[in-house]
């Protein structure tokens, strides 16, 4: 592999195990130190993914101007910085909410420029090379899932919850050294863009992009699809571990929580890496995603009625798990499909834009909904949409590989 983009796969990888390592911590902290409702859990867990949201294109943009490495050796500083400031928040030092907010934020802004490291990957790929650089981006965000998660609970069960994400900030760090020793300019300065292209970025034309994407039967019925299934699923990130570690779960500490989401991760991983391969061998992807989309409906709707009962718990886990990785694969699959060779990185771009809106709405209306409705209610009503989802999504039976006409 060349060295050049195993930093990149490095710096995407340490991201995400950052993000990762943060999911089984902030709610519990929350709620146990700094005492915050479920609302605010949601919302705290969901700024991050909002901020990537706003700021993704700005990164991306950025990069055409002033090159791919400036723009990855800031996001990477300012990662940090935010690792930092959480890090003293969760050990105590400064316990305060409005903080625990900031370092959020600042964690999502820094982190947008995921944009950055992709157009990387394009520069140093040749077309026919240029999937399987962006297979190491996926690859990149399902370890980051897998192990982050898995870290952050043993590490803040042993050693309190400030050193796992200290830990994160060293890493960072790390790849910050990389990305500044090895990694070279990937885009000559004839090919930059115009500083004036700034004034093109604006939130307003991102979502006239994606309202034209929208637009298109095909594409548009399959993007919302996609949103669909990051928002249900993201309905749990602020809300599992308060189910899991209270007494209509199962009272488990942090250290056993992780483990609930290192199997989740691990079933994620293998059907995507290893299981979508046959399966779509021997059937239809559509006829596939729809019996995905039913799976983890199911799966996901059950969580809560496990009963104390393990084993239950983990079946739904699995069916939750499965069908999520096969409808993620599967979706952005017949997305690619369904539009025209020459807009696939515009298309694929707004799809990925808005999942990072889907992850800051799940957790939101999750948290919401836990607090004022009842501890099942992220679980039920993300199955419910699932559900709907199924249904929706047997349409795709009806349309064949029709190319979008609509430039984005």
């Amino acid at each position: 592999m060349d060295r050049r983009i195993f930093v990149i796969f490095l710096t995407v990888f340490i991201d995400l195990l950052g993000f990762g390592i943060l999911i089984p911590i902030l709610p519990i902290f929350a709620q146990n130190e700094l005492l915050m409702n479920e609302t605010l859990i949601g919302l705290n867990i969901g700024i991050f993914s909002l901020m990537q949201f706003i700021f993704s294109p700005l990164w991306g943009r950025l990069s055409d101007i002033y090159g791919r490495k400036p723009i990855l050796i800031f996001g990477l500083s300012g990662n940090v910085i935010s690792y930092i400031v959480t890090g003293l928040v969760l050990s105590g030092v400064w316990k305060s909410v409005l903080l625990l907010f900031v370092s959020r934020a600042l964690a999502g802004f820094f982190s947008a420029n995921i944009g950055a490291a992709m157009a990387y990957i394009s520069d140093v790929t040749p077309p026919k090379d240029r999937s399987k650089g962006m297979g190491l981006i996926g690859a990149a965000f399902g370890l980051g899932f897998v192990f982050g998660p898995f870290m952050g609970g043993i590490l803040a069960s042993r050693f309190g919850y400030g050193f796992p994400t200290f830990l994160s900030a060293g890493l960072s760090f790390l790849a910050l050294s990389l990305t500044f020793i090895f990694v070279s300019e990937s885009l000559p300065k004839e090919l930059r863009r115009a500083a004036s292209t700034f004034a093109g970025i604006s939130i307003k034309k991102q979502v006239n992009k994606l309202i034209n994407a929208l637009k298109h039967p095909n594409v548009g019925f399959l993007i919302f699809l996609y949103f669909i299934i990051v928002f249900s699923v993201s309905n749990i990130f602020s809300t599992f571990q308060l189910y899991a570690e209270s007494r209509n779960g199962f009272n488990y500490d942090i250290e056993e929580v992780s483990y609930l989401f290192a199997f989740s991760g691990l079933v994620g991983a293998l059907t995507q890496g290893i299981l979508i391969r046959p399966i779509l061998k021997f059937f239809d992807e559509r006829k596939v995603f729809i019996a995905a989309c039913l799976i983890m409906g199911i799966g996901l709707g059950t969580i809560p009625f496990s009963n104390h009962y393990l084993p239950f718990l983990l079946f739904s886990i699995l069916f939750m798990s499965m069908g999520n990785g096969l409808c993620l694969s599967i979706g952005l699959g017949l997305i690619s499909k369904f539009s025209g060779a020459d807009e696939q990185g515009g298309i694929l771009g707004l799809t990925q834009s808005l999942a990072s809106l889907a992850r800051f709405i799940g957790p939101s209306w999750g948290g919401l909904v836990y607090h004022f409705i009842s501890f099942a209610a992220p679980f039920v009503t993300g199955g419910i949409v699932m559900l709907a989802a199924t249904v929706m999504s047997m349409r795709l039976m009806r349309e064949k590989y029709r190319h979008s006409t609509n430039k984005f």
